[in-house]
């Protein structure tokens, strides 16, 4: 990969702590050594007043009846802000003539290192105007393989980093509506590449860029709300429970979180039971909170050790146990008619669990110390996986990110992790007792 430049995009970019902290990061890319690299100055849209000659589109709010979050309200400052930022960036990166750039948001956070991306397939696929590395699919595209690790991507989300052609930038700049109907970074992106769902947005921004996306993504986002602390950690958004209604519109499933339990509940056989518990929102925080927080471990487990961090490391116990006591202790009692004390709360053991072909991609069978066992997929960058119980010939392997698997534990349900063939599969196991035995 001939990458000519960096340029990161940054609210702080002349603060030395910050590009300390930006260095660091970029460091842990392990990045071939010499590429320069810019900090650049992003439009703070919440203090700075948009320039004469940009404007943002202003139909953007679908309105109420719009079920989509993002559709169905003004565009933020902050969107407007990053917009204009990008923006500047493809302007600046035409006249430098960079041929090849590496562009990144200020939140970006390296999970894979440079030299573990296969760039190969990118020099047969010669017409490629746009490498994205790091995204959050929307819905569940249905994306064509093209070579390896690589897709042709539909509809999805992000643009923290990405690899832009100087052919790219010049497409981009050279539509019509651009400065006069700004839109959302990511939105605009995938709209030049795919078709987007919205009509409006099709026609303002017809596909014209020939783009091609990392299946499992090399580069996550770090996003966080204000520069304060909870227990010793950043202050993730995931980690705000001050409004605690609020945070669960955000994270978890509406219907489950209502107690439709009967609704939402397949029964896979032999009492395995699958739902939808999390939205992809507490997926994604929750996998770039435990990266960040870079607290793995290989030996926690005396019998069965995986490649896990316990929730409590990274501070979310005391929100996800909050979870468990609302909604899944009910459900559990409701599911198996349990009767007596100590099921609501129960104790339980929580802790997240990563699986990479290379260090740790199967588990093998094991009884769970425990009475209930929930499993929830958080991501769907992997090929494989899944949960195998043989004395049932069962495999659970949730379709979508945030749906929970729950079964019990103890002597009844052998299983095990089947071997992942690609990828790294994250799950967030809970180990659930009967609080009085």
């Amino acid at each position: 990969m001939n990458l000519e430049k960096i340029y990161i995009i940054s609210l702080a970019a002349s603060d030395r702590t910050k590009q300390i902290e930006i260095l660091d990061r970029l460091n842990r890319l392990d990045l071939p050594f010499g590429i320069p690299y810019e900090i650049v100055q992003a439009h703070n849209g919440h203090t700075e007043h948009t320039p004469e000659n940009l404007s943002h589109y202003t139909g953007w709010n679908l309105g109420t009846a719009e079920t989509n979050e993002w559709w169905n309200r003004d565009m933020l400052p902050g969107e407007i802000g990053c917009a204009i930022s990008h923006l500047n960036v493809y302007k600046k990166m035409v006249a430098d003539e960079v041929k090849f750039a590496l562009i990144l948001e200020e939140d970006f956070w390296p999970v894979k290192k440079w030299n573990e991306i296969d760039f190969k397939p990118l020099e047969f696929f010669y017409l490629w105007d746009i490498a994205t590395l790091g995204r959050n699919k929307f819905g569940e595209p249905d994306e064509e393989l093209n070579m390896q690790d690589w897709v042709i991507p539909k509809m999805h989300y992000n643009s923290h980093a990405y690899i832009l052609s100087i052919d790219g930038a010049k497409k981009i700049l050279a539509n019509p509506n651009l400065e006069k109907n700004l839109i959302p970074s990511d939105e605009l992106l995938i709209a030049l590449q795919a078709e987007h769902p919205r009509e409006d947005i099709k026609k303002m921004y017809p596909p014209v860029l020939s783009g091609i996306a990392l299946r499992e993504d090399a580069i996550i986002q770090n996003r966080f709300d204000k520069p304060s602390t909870i227990m010793g950690h950043t202050q993730y958004e995931i980690l705000d429970t001050s409004d605690w209604e609020s945070w669960k519109a955000k994270y978890l499933n509406h219907t489950i979180a209502k107690g439709e339990y009967d609704l939402m509940i397949d029964d896979l056989g032999n009492n395995v039971f699958e739902f939808q518990l999390f939205t992809d929102k507490f997926c994604r925080e929750a996998i770039a909170l435990a990266e960040a927080e870079d607290k793995w471990t290989l030996d926690r487990h005396e019998f069965y050790p995986t490649n896990d961090v316990l929730l409590e490391e990274i501070g979310l116990n005391e929100i996800y146990k909050r979870v468990l006591e609302e909604v899944i202790s009910p459900l559990v009692i409701h599911l198996w008619k349990l009767e007596g004390n100590g099921w609501q709360p129960m104790n339980s053991e929580n802790f997240l669990a990563r699986y990479t072909t290379d260090r740790q991609s199967h588990l093998a069978l094991h009884h769970d110390f425990s009475h209930i066992t929930m499993v929830v997929k958080l991501n769907d960058e992997f090929e494989g996986g899944g949960t195998w119980f043989p004395k049932y010939q069962l495999l659970s392997n949730p379709k979508r990110i945030g749906m929970a698997t729950l079964h019990p534990g103890l002597i009844t349900h052998l299983h095990g992790a089947r071997p992942i063939h690609s990828g790294r599969r994250y799950i967030c196991v809970s180990f659930m007792r009967n609080s009085k035995h």
